[in-house]
């Protein structure tokens, strides 16, 4: 019998979500489910999917209604479409909009997964909090990314039914560039990423013939672009904006920072150890139990201090061969992280209470 999946999402536009959600969709198409994305805004259309997918969107825009207005009309709007659709499950994503999911479906007997995405420790307005905490408890399953979302999720939640799935690895194919002296980070340029503690790390280095990419924008970058000037480094540091496709950036990289005060789980750290560069990160949560093995596949430093991100910089910098063993270790995430296997465990989790087999 073909199951029935709707899966409820912010749209199609760019962002971590909208891939996340806009993929399993399509594999579990491919597996001869019968998906439908329901979109909770009205917003571009950047992910591209299946034929035998159908998406639908509301037909009220956020812009025009009040925030409380809105968020009835999106209560409504979801309790209606999923009666019409008839899923045998329902797989929601977003922090911001996975209590009102819960809501809209009170009193149906469609079994409900909801997907943390963002840092555990990002702040939430008060009452979004509240409502998070008092609706998951309702659900059928909550999908954290890291053990370390999980236990705070279960702090706040008492549910025994928190289930770990971490985020797959997008791979993204090297160029013809050939490698350079040049470290890459890869991130919104805004206070929480970090990335002021790297400039400063950087101008540390003694070694005056690497240089430093930050690829990504945001609020920050004016104060950001103050300080390297300020630390005569401008001829050392680039900013390139916003960038759709950074493959040449990695492929010349020989080091990748993460130097992010916290984080969900974050692609751009994965994608650059799939691609096989020796990365440093800050341990934002238990990363050495999830993603690296200090010293191992990576080298791991505390958030917001200097000095640990220097010395592990100014390492690989002065040891080639280390550089190259870590990256080799690190090309294994991508078989740890490998699509299919993320897919499928979706799958099974949100199907499980159909006692379906398994994929």
């Amino acid at each position: 019998m073909e199951k029935k999946i709707l899966i409820i999402n912010n749209g199609l536009s760019g962002g971590g979500i909208e891939r996340a959600s806009s993929s399993l969709a399509n594999y579990f198409s491919d597996l001869g489910c019968q998906v439908q994305v329901l979109a909770l805004y009205q917003d571009d259309i950047v992910f591209k999917l299946n034929d035998s997918v159908k998406f639908v969107e509301p037909r009220f825009n956020r812009n025009t209604l009040g925030k409380v207005n809105y968020i009835f009309k999106m209560i409504g709007y979801i309790r209606t479409e999923t009666k019409i659709f008839n899923p045998n499950t329902v797989l929601a994503f977003s922090e911001w909009t996975n209590p009102y999911v819960v809501l809209a479906l009170m009193g149906l007997q469609f079994p409900i997964y909801v997907s943390d995405r963002m840092s555990p420790m990002a702040k939430l307005p008060i009452i979004s909090e509240l409502l998070k905490r008092i609706s998951y408890r309702f659900s059928s399953g909550i999908i954290a990314q890291t053990n370390f979302a999980k236990r705070i999720l279960y702090n706040k939640t008492r549910s025994n039914r928190i289930h770990v799935i971490h985020n797959p690895v997008n791979i993204i194919k090297k160029t013809k560039d050939k490698e350079i002296d040049l470290i890459v980070s890869v991130g919104r340029l805004s206070p929480e990423k970090g990335h002021k503690y790297l400039i400063k790390a950087f101008s540390m280095l003694k070694n005056n013939d690497w240089k430093l990419a930050l690829l990504g924008d945001g609020s920050e970058r004016k104060s950001l672009e103050k300080m390297v000037s300020d630390l005569s480094l401008n001829d050392r540091v680039i900013f390139t904006g916003h960038l759709t496709n950074f493959s040449k950036y990695l492929t010349q990289a020989k080091i990748y920072v993460l130097p992010s005060l916290k984080e969900g789980f974050p692609n751009s750290l994965i994608e650059a150890m799939a691609m096989g560069k020796a990365s440093i990160s800050t341990d934002f949560f238990d990363g050495h139990n999830e993603i690296i093995e200090n010293e191992k596949n990576g080298i791991l430093v505390s958030p917001a201090n200097v000095n640990e991100l220097f010395l592990a910089i100014e390492k690989l910098i002065n040891n080639n061969s280390l550089r190259l063993r870590i990256g080799k270790e690190a090309t294994k995430i991508a078989e740890k992280l490998e699509f299919s296997k993320i897919a499928k465990q979706y799958l099974n989790l949100i199907l499980n209470n159909e006692h379906s087999k398994k994929y």
